[in-house]
């Protein structure tokens, strides 16, 4: 079983403004957001964690500007290093429809890398494209800069309770983001709450909610130095207790980017093979709403095409079980997004598992109402909205031994990279 260890953490010196220092991890940083992040503040985080504009190749000497910025920092002491320390992080956020204000907590710790199994859990497939730029940066780097965020049972309240009580103190500091969100963190170096939490994570298994990139990234480094009882050996990472009341999870929609008037005008009669298609009036939350009434033991969906909504309702006839994927769990072909990802985009628009992978044919996004735009607009062919899938049904799939398709989930809020960052050295 992987350990979850304290850490020498780097923070941002106290004189240093942290909101404008802060950043959203590497892959939702788009366009010209990068230089607006370094334009409020050139010592902004994302100068160490973004070698380029996301999604352009960096080059060698982009990749070695970011070591070399690192480095300048802390001989500046810009930023400082702790001693060995957990850190609580609590994240205090309105949701994105209700403007509910939830606090989601967790442990920022270095969990020792192995493969995945019982121990780490994968829930969903990556992409290869990430994975060789952090493994670039964190050759050059030896840090790591941002927090994998990872799921924990803790089916006692044990580790959900301490935060709790830690939560209680001032917080040693505190950020605020562009979106309003309220990032504090404290700073435990107290040996018997780090030895408690020590002995409480022995026996938990980690699944990782989002940084599957980032902790396989970690592990071929860890197999590339072959560095045994080094900083290699770990990664840095955010355990959230799944008793946690502000954990949240929210769909993410599928975008087909490019689908023909006639390919459109057949789709619904083609999807009436597998489901019941029922023409929608509605916006977007309209149909999110007629989605969230169906029953959730049913697999439903919602479809946008240019000028006309429909709602999906898989059937239950024997040519819907013939046609589900056999080699699957049955935890997760009970997933919609699985439904979605077998029988609509693989069985009637010919978009395998390859082709959403290689990222050309599907985008994604946590706005339904953006979604539904594209279409209208001409930007996109089709617009596929979904349920949000439960954590316990996330568990489930991992338990399994299967993976989700690639986003599959939206843990909202992202961490924010900038609070903490972990040297190797």
């Amino acid at each position: 079983m992987a350990q979850f260890l304290p850490f020498r953490g780097l923070r941002y010196s106290p004189q240093i403004e942290l909101s404008n220092t802060i950043c959203p991890p590497y892959d939702v940083i788009k366009g010209a957001a990068r230089d607006e992040l370094l334009a409020r503040d050139p010592h902004n985080i994302v100068a160490v964690e973004l070698a380029a504009r996301y999604g352009e190749a960096a080059s060698d000497e982009q990749y070695q500007t970011c070591a070399r910025t690192l480095q300048k920092w802390i001989s500046e002491g810009i930023l400082q290093r702790d001693d060995s320390a957990f850190y609580i992080y609590e994240q205090e956020f309105a949701l994105p429809q209700s403007g509910e204000i939830r606090k989601r907590r967790g442990v920022i710790g270095a969990l020792t890398l192995e493969e995945f199994g019982a121990g780490v859990q994968p829930h969903e497939h990556t992409m290869s494209g990430p994975k060789a730029d952090r493994l670039n940066l964190l050759r050059v780097l030896r840090a790591n800069t941002s927090p994998i965020f990872g799921l924990v049972a803790d089916e006692d309240g044990w580790i959900d309770g301490l935060i709790r009580d830690v939560v209680l103190t001032p917080a040693k500091a505190q950020a605020t983001d562009a979106e309003g969100i309220t990032h504090r963190l404290w700073v435990l170096c107290d040996d018997e709450m780090v030895n408690g939490l020590e002995a409480a994570f022995d026996n938990e298994s980690v699944l990782i909610a989002d940084g599957h990139h980032r902790y396989e990234t970690a592990l071929n480094y860890f197999k590339e130095t072959g560095h045994q009882n080094g900083g290699e050996n770990g990664v840095m990472m955010m355990c959230v207790s799944m008793q946690d009341e502000g954990l949240v999870v929210l769909p993410t929609h599928r975008i087909v980017k490019a689908l023909s008037d006639a390919e459109a005008a057949a789709l619904p009669a083609k999807l009436g093979e597998f489901f019941n298609v029922e023409p929608f009036s509605g916006d977007a939350n309209a149909l999110l709403a007629a989605l969230g009434q169906v029953d959730k033991s049913q697999n439903a969906l919602g479809l946008h095409l240019r000028g006309q909504s429909y709602l999906l309702r898989l059937q239950s006839g024997e040519n819907v079980q013939s046609a589900r994927d056999g080699s699957k769990s049955e935890a997760y072909n009970a997933l919609d997004v699985a439904v979605l990802s077998d029988l609509i985009l693989d069985k009637q628009l010919g978009i395998d598992a390859a082709k959403v992978a290689a990222g050309a044919h599907i985008s994604y996004t946590i706005d339904a109402g953006e979604a539904m735009r594209q279409v209208e607009t001409g930007e996109a062919g089709a617009a596929f909205l979904l349920r949000e899938t439960p954590v316990e049904q996330v568990k489930k799939v991992a338990d399994a031994g299967d993976k989700m398709p690639q986003k599959s989930t939206y843990f909202y809020p992202k961490l924010a990279t900038g609070l903490v960052l972990r040297p190797l050295d």
